[in-house]
């Protein structure tokens, strides 16, 4: 589920049933609750949510068996992210005490934007490493405009045509993706107990 404005529609319902009496459940299972319906017509939900402490997020957060979160390896971005995850840390205290889920397969930490050739980037996604260790991803997404301009026209790198854009561009960009989804995936398959 890409994050847009009609995932975003999701906190102006639960507000409304909220208010209403109409919710059956607790605010935050009324995602798991959706997915328990259409679970088997998939191998792989990804919901995208904004970084905000809103119903969507904790929501998702109680429905997740795995979390990936994406970081801009600039200070001020990792400041805004560190801050994040304690007030989120907080949060899911208060929800797991009201019978909230929030126990997860992995958690990982996703470099995006990258620019391997700027120095303060590299120190940061340094820094990251040594912090975080392994539940960063070795692989970087790379900042990449074949990515900007596919999702112009909405569509994936894997959808867009090559011819689009300059080889060297387009190529960077999609062994980048590969790089990362290939962990993902493997990260994935671990957790099913399926060897790749």
């Amino acid at each position: 589920m890409p994050g847009n404005l009609e995932l975003m529609e999701f906190e102006h319902e639960t507000t409304k049933a909220m208010m209403s009496g109409r919710a059956e459940s607790m605010f935050f299972a009324r995602i798991g609750e959706t997915l328990t319906e259409i679970e088997s017509f998939y191998d792989v939900v990804v919901v995208d949510c904004p970084p905000q402490l809103g119903f969507l997020t904790m929501s998702a957060l109680c429905a997740a068996t795995s979390t990936l979160i994406t970081v801009h390896p600039q200070m001020l971005d990792v400041m805004s992210m560190s801050q994040f995850l304690t007030m989120t840390s907080e949060l899911m205290s208060v929800v797991e005490n009201a019978g909230g889920r929030t126990s997860y397969d992995w958690m990982r930490y996703l470099v995006t934007r990258f620019e391997p050739n700027d120095g303060p980037q590299s120190q940061m996604t340094g820094f990251m490493r040594a912090i975080f260790g392994n539940r960063m991803l070795n692989s970087a997404m790379l900042k990449s405009t074949a990515i900007a301009d596919a999702g112009v026209t909405k569509q994936t790198l894997y959808e867009v045509d090559r011819s689009q854009f300059t080889r060297g561009t387009y190529d960077r960009a999609i062994e980048s993706l590969g790089q990362v989804n290939g962990e993902i995936e493997t990260l994935i398959r671990s957790t099913w107990g399926r060897k790749v």
